[in-house]
């Protein structure tokens, strides 16, 4: 539980610095309360979040791991509160101390609150750039998921569809364009596909003519000498 708990805690860090979307929501706090809550603290620097200014939402903890919604859930739920809290003013019920407390475990009961992660374009392109990076989200190891092979350097969101991310590799800088949503359903892909690890085995093939089938002719791009289309590959 403490692994899933950290785990949990790195998806939440990215709302430190940005609020939730659409709301004035800060995550200033995050901790195990016991072992079947995990206590978010949200706060809105500039009292401009209604109705309240500071909140704590209790999120369930899973008590095994067939019970797992995965930690990206707790992204989406807390996205969900806080858009329900903006339209409706609610649900909030108040401790004994005054403090505004918000029972995830009640709205789950609700039919309108999903069970599954809520998953946008940003969560995919957000999760594309650590997977390729070796964020200790998705890695033990730093810098690149694969650092004997290759290390990011930047990436390109080009359209609403595709991402182009600029690979160091074989003493090169090559730019691979990564489908981020599902080519049947338009949906953002969900978070933890494929990426590094198909990736990888393009890059250090059975065969070396695996990647050159990718190739783009003619990309115009200054900054790679080379790229690949894997947005209809995997």
């Amino acid at each position: 539980m403490e692994d899933f708990s950290s785990r949990v805690l790195l998806a939440l860090r990215r709302f430190i610095g940005v609020p939730l979307p659409g709301t004035a929501w800060y995550v200033h706090g995050a901790h195990p309360l016991g072992d079947t809550v995990f206590r978010v603290r949200l706060n809105s620097p500039d009292h401009s979040a209604e109705p309240v200014g500071s909140l704590l939402v209790d999120l369930p903890l899973p008590a095994s791991a067939e019970e797992e919604r995965g930690w990206w859930w707790y992204v989406g739920a807390l996205r969900r509160i806080t858009r329900l809290i903006s339209e409706t003013g609610g649900p909030i019920a108040y401790s004994d101390d005054g403090v505004a407390v918000v029972d995830a475990v009640a709205l789950l009961k609700q039919e309108n609150f999903p069970d599954e992660p809520e998953v946008t374009l940003e969560d995919g392109v957000d999760y594309v750039i650590g997977d390729l990076c070796g964020d200790a989200l998705w890695h033990e190891t730093p810098a690149s998921a694969a650092p004997d092979l290759y290390r990011m350097v930047g990436f390109d969101l080009r359209t609403s569809d595709t991402l182009r991310v600029y690979l160091s590799h074989q003493n090169q800088v090559i730019g691979v364009d990564l489908a981020v949503r599902d080519g049947e359903t338009g949906q953002p892909r969900i978070v933890g596909w494929w990426a590094s690890a198909k990736l990888m085995a393009l890059l250090r093939p059975d065969d070396p003519a695996s990647l050159a089938v990718h190739k783009v002719p003619d990309t115009g791009d200054p900054i790679c000498e080379t790229v690949y289309d894997l947005t209809r590959w995997g």
